[in-house]
């Protein structure tokens, strides 16, 4: 599918397209040393310039691999999700933000997005076994555990286990 990806609202959110300006908010939060170890893609701390390139390769072409900004409904931006061509589901909150709800509410509605636009049956998802609250997170979404891996973060000095997730649309999972 082309064309733009919908801007999607939930009752407490807006995620939007990542624009230009949003590298050095999207660099403080990634980059922040209670976030970047439990995502792929930081360092801490995490330089705005590479924010930037990842702001520039992931935007939305009309197929899988973007990512989307999560803001509050005045703008300010709390964190990012997103989807790899795998595909997998990724996001993070800004530790501010923690603990109200908004990785739920917000995964909840990308993956549902996700999965209608691009007829998708099945959604996964890799969890540091560290970080426990977004294997909750996921499992409140209708994710559920199907493994486990190893996986690398640039924030961590090894490779670290994960948990992988899977959410399937019981519809399109049996056909």
């Amino acid at each position: 599918m082309t064309g733009p990806l919908p801007e999607l609202r939930t009752a407490r959110l807006h995620l939007r397209p990542l624009a230009p300006g949003d590298a050095a908010a999207l660099a403080r939060i990634a980059g922040h040393p209670k976030v970047a170890p439990n995502i792929f893609v930081a360092t801490i701390p995490w330089p705005e310039v590479e924010a930037a390139a990842l702001i520039a390769r992931d935007t939305w072409r009309g197929t899988l691999g973007f990512r989307l900004a999560i803001c509050l409904p005045e703008g300010r931006m709390i964190g990012s999700i997103g989807v790899s061509r795998q595909p997998h589901i990724f996001y993070f909150l800004d530790p501010d933000s923690w603990g109200r709800g908004y990785a739920r509410e917000a995964v909840r509605a990308f993956a549902d997005a996700v999965q209608t636009r691009f007829d998708l049956p099945v959604l996964g998802a890799e969890v540091f076994t560290d970080n426990p609250a977004s294997g909750k997170v996921l499992k409140a979404c209708g994710f559920a555990r199907t493994g486990q891996s190893m996986a690398t973060s640039r924030a961590r000095l090894e490779p670290a286990p994960v948990f992988l997730y899977e959410r399937r649309q019981p519809e399109k999972a049996l056909s």
